[in-house]
């Protein structure tokens, strides 16, 4: 008889459509933590619905109903209002969301949105690691409220609870702990651990730091899940720790080549009988752990790897079988990348047991590849997906048009009638906000975006304010370097971060330093962005992307710099060579001072979180010296991965940056007024430099981003005008 009240509750709420208060509590601490002013304003609801929906209306007293069918749909709903009501937005870039009217605007008309894909999904194991790898849960907390508010609900977990889910694996297949400790990697390199690019590096990590990570890994499953979003875990697809042979030497397990010098794991087949057995202890620690899961990642050969002599048709069943032992509604998400996943891997497998992720359709698009290498996209559940920033680079990139309309021509195109979902798979985060707004916005439409129109509203509520020049200067950066034709795909790469060289084409081996848009251009979005300053000050996202369109214009005329500099020693005019030289120089340092404004644009902010992340003395410094060398040489060797991860970071700049460029600058003086003196050794630089224990701040400078601003634009505007008017070629 106790238990008929809450019975009836129950069905009284299905009857009428209301909600239990826990369906809704991630909605409240999300208001409580988003605008803590404004706790009581919102009223949300959940209804049931096959299809992923929120609805806004005005309810009595000014309060805002949002009603959804899941949490994730309530969060992108009350996002929704807040850009396109009040004029808010919340970022990694500055965010506006403060200094709302106690009586929140009133809603003209209902509004009702349904989303268009099923799935929205978001990361890349890279993120892991050139962005996430050293977060606190605070940070992570934001980052899921982030994605709630875009109304992201794949997200790929597949990193933080890997180190645990190995160590018990081998440790049940017999590993010792210094066995186990040489497979893990150190942090900051488990994303290409896992894609089985390397095993050790950058190791090893201690028990206390694992245990860290579980309990890490648990807290982001629990919002994640609070949200209704489906969690994306690693699944074992038979990568293995090279030495797995010695311990059963019977087994198919096949070595694979190194990658830039460091040894590969080893490649179990999943035809062997050993396969089902690891796979099977790998699955119970993992969801002995962390529970049931329905997505799990995982790509054989990716990037390369042998897979000679291995039956991959019948590998692919076998891969699943395994997932579905203890997750029977399993499905094997694959990144769609180069030749990966191979068309013999896919052949075997039927249409609900895949989801491929075409990494880069936004550029390089794998669906509508004619070849029959991609016939696998045909028959097969696939995502849309764009790539936008390789290595977490800094500089701006993007392209709006192909964000706008590319999942609709997609979808009108028979071969993407399998299409399920939209998604970003960056490889590093925390830049060019637009973007996501952009693409995410188009998983709850059914139409092409009208970019011009689209630019005019986000302008208003990334600052909060309307302003025509403002307004004018988004809609020049989104015909120019936000519409990107150049075929490398990936941010143009700053000549201050590259190693010193007469003739730069690139900083990273695949990256591109040459400019597809004219500079001139945006020193236009400059002057525009900087006259109105004064109405902005205090918004925090005005501050950011004024700092970042700053650097931007920088690095664009250090090309010209670093252009003349050379003319004049070729020339052998020495008074100019000393001009142009002095001019790039202190270029660089000014450039440093900028960034030090921000925190987003801080060497010590990315240190001080590594140094954190560590649990012994020895290990925080282990973990300086992985984020200091993911960014500059990314091994301890010298491979064509150094520099793939660059940044225009203050502290950074001025600290490994420039002293390069100082010697290449010392070093062609030397040349010019005859002095035979060695080269630069800049790979000896860069390690001392990786190896020295310095210490660089983590609060901002407190000049203030604007007021320095008004510095360089004062010091260098005129001058910039002038030149790109006497320069008449594309650099």
């Amino acid at each position: 008889m106790q238990k008929m009240p809450l019975l009836l509750l129950l069905y009284l709420c299905l009857l009428f459509g209301c909600t239990p208060s826990e369906d809704i509590q991630p909605l409240t601490d999300l208001t409580k933590r988003l605008l803590p002013e404004h706790t009581s304003s919102f009223i949300f609801k959940i209804q049931a619905s096959e299809t992923d929906f929120f609805e806004l209306s005005q309810h009595t007293n000014s309060k805002i109903q949002i009603i959804g069918n899941n949490p994730v749909s309530l969060a992108r709903g009350l996002n929704h209002y807040l850009r396109n009501v009040c004029h808010k937005s919340v970022s990694w870039c500055g965010s506006n969301i403060s200094n709302l009217p106690y009586i929140l605007p009133t809603l003209k008309t209902d509004i009702r949105v349904e989303a268009s894909v099923p799935y929205r999904y978001y990361l890349n194991y890279c993120t892991y690691s050139y962005s996430m790898a050293y977060w606190d849960w605070k940070r992570w907390e934001k980052e899921i409220d982030w994605m709630a508010l875009q109304g992201i609900n794949m997200p790929l977990m597949a990193v933080n609870s890997q180190y645990i889910v190995w160590r018990n694996t081998l440790l049940r297949l017999g590993f010792d702990r210094k066995e186990i400790m040489n497979f893990l990697p150190g942090a900051g390199y488990e994303a290409w651990w896992l894609m089985g690019n390397l095993e050790g590096f950058g190791g090893s990590v201690s028990d206390e730091f694992i245990e860290q990570q579980v309990e890490l890994q648990l807290n982001v499953l629990k919002r994640v899940r609070e949200y209704g979003m489906t969690p994306v875990f690693q699944g074992f697809y038979g990568m293995v720790p090279s030495i797995l042979k010695e311990k059963f030497p019977t087994a198919r397990i096949i070595d694979q080549d190194d990658c830039f010098g460091y040894q590969r794991p080893a490649f179990l087949d999943p035809n062997d009988p050993l396969f089902d057995y690891i796979a099977q202890i790998y699955y119970e620690e993992q969801n002995k752990l962390f529970g049931e899961a329905k997505f799990f990642a995982g790509d054989p050969f990716y990037e390369g790897g042998i897979s000679t002599d291995i039956d991959t048709n019948r590998a692919g069943k076998k891969i699943v079988q395994a997932m579905r032992r203890l997750s029977p509604d399993a499905r094997w998400i694959l990144q769609g990348w180069q030749n990966n996943p191979t068309p013999e891997f896919m052949d075997g497998l039927h249409n609900d047991d895949a989801i491929i992720l075409d990494l880069m359709a936004c550029e390089r698009p794998q669906w509508n590849n004619e070849s029959s290498q991609q016939g696998k996209f045909q028959q097969h559940t696939w995502i849309w997906c764009a790539l936008p920033n390789f290595g977490g680079k800094t500089s701006f990139h993007g392209k709006l048009s192909n964000y706008a309309s590319g999942i609709v021509s997609a979808k009108h195109n028979h071969k993407g009638s399998n299409i399920s979902g939209i998604g970003t798979a960056p490889e590093g985060v925390g830049t060019i906000p637009i973007v996501y707004d952009l693409i995410y916005d188009m998983a709850w439409r059914n139409d092409s975006i009208d970019v011009d129109q689209w630019i005019e509203n986000y302008a208003h509520y990334r600052y909060g304010n309307a302003n025509k020049k403002i307004s004018k200067a988004w809609k020049i950066l989104s015909s120019t370097i936000y519409e990107c034709n150049d075929n490398h795909g990936g941010p143009i790469e700053s000549y201050i971060c590259a190693r010193p060289a007469d003739l730069i084409e690139s900083v990273s081996t695949w990256g591109n330093s040459a400019l597809f848009y004219e500079p001139k251009d945006l020193l236009q979005v400059w002057s525009l962005f900087y006259s109105p300053k004064k109405h902005f000050i205090g918004i925090d996202s005005y501050e950011y992307d004024l700092v970042d369109l700053t650097r931007q214009v920088l690095s664009d005329y250090a090309k010209i710099l670093h252009s003349k500099m050379n003319h004049a020693f070729n020339s052998k005019n020495k008074e100019e060579f000393r001009y142009y030289s002095h001019r790039f120089l202190n270029l660089i340092k000014d450039k440093d001072e900028l960034l030090s404004t921000r925190r987003e644009f801080m060497l010590g902010t990315w240190l001080a979180k590594a140094e954190n992340k560590g649990c012994t003395e020895v290990e925080k410094q282990l973990f300086i010296t992985n984020a200091k060398r993911q960014i500059t040489t990314w091994s301890d060797i010298d491979t064509e991965l150094h520099d793939y991860a660059n940044k225009e970071w203050s502290g950074l700049i001025i600290d490994l940056y420039y002293p390069r460029w100082e010697a290449y600058v010392t070093y062609k003086a030397n040349l010019l007024y005859g002095k035979q003196i060695q080269q630069p050794d800049y790979q000896q630089m860069e390690q001392e430099w990786i190896h020295k224990k310095s210490t660089y701040p983590t609060s901002p400078n407190s000049e203030g981003s604007i007021a320095v601003v008004e510095k360089i634009y004062n010091n260098y505007y005129d001058e910039i005008n002038q030149t790109y008017l006497n320069n008449k070629s594309k650099l």
